[in-house]
């Protein structure tokens, strides 16, 4: 059997980059991509935040810097493993997780593993672009398409690079990786527990197939704490034209989720 030797640091390294680094900041957000993303899609969110606030965005295998590794499929296990780098990360640390699309499944997954293992909880959960798994999963399946059918509607989705989209070398470089994500996605079994105890940021588009209203209200049922449910004009990929103000609102909850948690905030407190 080979033992891993990596230390906690060099873990963390590979798993988060922390574009904008904040010695003193005194609470760190995770942010977690949407399937076939990578960090630096987040890497302009380090200046919508406060100084107060380090942003680490996750790099899963298989994009990017980490092109050469095998791109993981199973939900579970890319869960496991994101916990495993999380806990030593935050060790010590006020956190908080955000998550789009897929990055939003994993981030409520993470923050159930946490829970089984004892390890403290994040302070805020955010949740974008993806329904409550209580209902399965908001799509059909993509991942037993042909790679013609599959692009296609990857291509209806949007999110995806039109450069990358009509570049053929580009497009084998990356469709591994797109199809294992999906498959993360397609793999999850939603597991009944216990609601969370933290308050959760909802966010989705008008016009997005995946996230109707109700699917984002179903959220409620997962934590005992309050959730905010806030829509923006847009399809699945609203975020990238309303970054500005999904970071801000996310900001805010942060500010009365951290008061709430210190145990600060009085009934005179308001936050948008």
């Amino acid at each position: 059997m080979t033992l891993d030797t990596t230390s906690a640091s060099e873990r963390s390294l590979l798993w988060f980059r922390c574009f904008r680094p904040r010695p003193q900041a005194t609470v760190r957000v995770y942010v977690l991509p949407f399937a076939g993303g990578g960090a630096a899609f987040y890497r302009t969110w380090a200046d919508r935040l406060p100084a107060s606030v380090e942003l680490r965005a996750a790099q899963l295998p298989g994009r990017q810097d980490r092109m050469a590794e095998p791109p993981v499929t199973d939900c579970a296990e890319l869960v496991r493993s994101l916990t495993d780098v999380l806990v030593d990360d935050a060790r010590g640390r006020t956190f908080a997780l955000f998550g789009h699309s897929m990055g939003a499944l994993l981030s409520f997954e993470v923050a159930r593993e946490l829970r089984r293992r004892g390890a403290p909880a994040p302070v805020l959960l955010g949740l974008s672009g993806w329904s409550s798994p209580r209902g399965g999963l908001p799509h059909s399946r993509y991942s037993d398409l042909s790679d013609e059918e599959f692009l296609d509607a990857v291509r209806r989705l949007g999110g995806m690079p039109q450069d990358v989209l009509d570049e053929p070398d580009l497009l084998r470089l990356v469709l591994p990786t797109l199809r294992a994500d999906f498959s993360v996605a397609e793999s999850h079994r939603y597991r009944p527990e216990p609601p969370l105890d933290l308050p959760v940021s909802v966010f989705g588009g008008t016009a997005d197939p995946f996230t109707e209203r109700r699917g984002l209200e179903e959220w409620q049922r997962e934590t005992t704490a309050p959730v905010t449910v806030r829509h923006y004009p847009g399809k699945h990929f609203y975020l990238a034209d309303h970054a500005d103000a999904v970071a801000e609102m996310f900001t805010a909850d942060l500010r009365a989720a951290r008061d709430l948690a210190d145990g600060t905030r009085t009934d005179g407190d308001t936050h948008d």
